[in-house]
């Protein structure tokens, strides 16, 4: 009987440590994706889920790495080209989610200082339209380049 209670709690334990709520936002998988020590961006992904009444957007992201800037990101396609543009936010409509992906929306961690390696985690602090603030971790991981359909075509800005 014990085991079932140990069991039972550990995947309990292990649910809310994948999905963070805070304020009616649930965040679920924060990762950042592995980078070369000498890379001049990062790239943070996640899923966003507003389980509330009303459409939020997040409209800024801070971080305890030590990086130029965080800037709000859409990957477009435009002439043919993939191309990376800035937001001022990420809508995230009532009762609706937003997905951050490779290829799609992201946020960028511009100009680290220091880049962390696989299995490291990145304190972001998530700020909501209606001024809520979400603390999360995301953890370093391996992620693929390219965005479904096979496009290599990238331009920045």
């Amino acid at each position: 009987m014990k085991t079932n209670f140990y069991r039972v709690m550990g995947a309990l334990l292990l649910m809310a440590t994948s999905s963070i709520q805070a304020a009616g936002l649930m965040v679920s998988d924060p990762w950042v994706r592995a980078a070369p020590p000498n890379a001049p961006a990062l790239a943070a992904f996640m899923t966003l889920e507003n389980h509330t009444n009303s459409d939020l957007a997040l409209v800024e992201v801070r971080t305890s790495l030590p990086v130029a800037r965080v800037e709000l990101h859409r990957t477009i396609m435009a002439d043919g080209m993939m191309k990376m543009v800035q937001q001022k936010q990420m809508p995230v409509a009532a009762h609706g989610s937003l997905q951050l992906k490779p290829g799609s929306w992201h946020i960028m961690l511009i100009g680290p200082k220091e880049v962390p390696v696989m299995g490291d985690s990145v304190a972001l602090t998530l700020v909501l339209s209606d001024g809520s603030e979400q603390k999360i971790t995301a953890k370093v991981r391996k992620g693929n380049m390219m965005m479904k359909g096979g496009h290599n075509k990238m331009m920045h800005h």
